[in-house]
């Protein structure tokens, strides 16, 4: 199981540095993935307050 986790988790790895050649372009799309989930919570958080009212 751990053997598999390892790969998965090296995969995942090759496609995030594949998609952005520098360690600059991981952090700025990591901060761009932070910013979107963010949004997507506080958009969520408004519509149960809607719905509260």
């Amino acid at each position: 199981m751990k053997r598999i986790a390892w790969i998965a988790t090296a995969f995942a790895l090759s496609l995030t540095l594949a998609a952005c050649n520098t360690w600059s372009g991981v952090k700025q799309d990591a901060k761009e993935a932070g910013t979107a989930a963010g949004k997507g919570i506080e958009k969520a958080g408004e519509k149960i307050q809607g719905v509260a009212k």
